[in-house]
This record gives C-alpha cells, structure tokens and sequence, in this order.
C-alpha cells in the first residue's frame, strides 16, 4: 500500500473518528452538523460515534496526538479551514513520515 493509500484508508478515517467522538461528546455538536463539519455522511459519523468501523483504522487511531485532534476540532468548528488543514498535514506528515504535494505549510 502507498503511502496517500494509507492516509486515505488509516489516517483520516481514524482522525475523523476521534473528532467525531470529541465534537459529539464534549461539544454536543449534533451528528448531521458533525458531518457536514468533516465533509462526511451522517451515516458516517454514527459509523464512527458507535465503533463501527475497522481495527486497522482503530489501530492507527492510537497513533494520533489527542492535543492535536482537539486543535483540529478547535480550527474546523470555528470555520478555519486552512489552519484545520495545516494541523492535518502536519499530523498526517508525522504519522506517516513522508511529504504529499498537497501538504499545506
């Protein structure tokens, strides 16, 4: 598997479901807002919130920095995008230790 395989199919699912997880049960941000926060379905976000979804991205889970994943949370509820996005590329970068072309610095 290539390195953008594993950050599309371990690393954002397991980043997304840990800020499911923060946004629903400390924000009380409702599932349908969650989704639309993350750019996924609310069927997604359930998936996430109940455990639903693979121990390979649960695994991977284990791997991220929860200060940063509450930093995502921070910027994206407050509608930075950008900055939401450099936390994600500096996580994915560390997580996976290599350097995408759409890395945003």
């Amino acid at each position: 598997m290539t390195e953008y395989e594993h950050m599309i199919k371990e690393f954002m699912p397991s980043l997304r479901a840990s800020a499911a997880r923060i946004m629903y049960d400390e924000k009380k941000i409702k599932q349908e807002d969650i989704a639309r926060f993350l750019g996924i379905t609310q069927a997604a976000v359930s998936k996430y919130l109940s455990g639903r979804y693979s121990s390979t991205v649960k695994q991977f889970e284990l791997r991220l920095n929860e200060k940063e994943v509450r930093m995502f949370v921070d910027k994206i509820t407050a509608s930075k995008a950008y900055e939401s996005q450099k936390v994600v590329c500096k996580m994915c970068a560390r997580n996976l230790s290599f350097e995408c072309s759409l890395m945003v610095k």
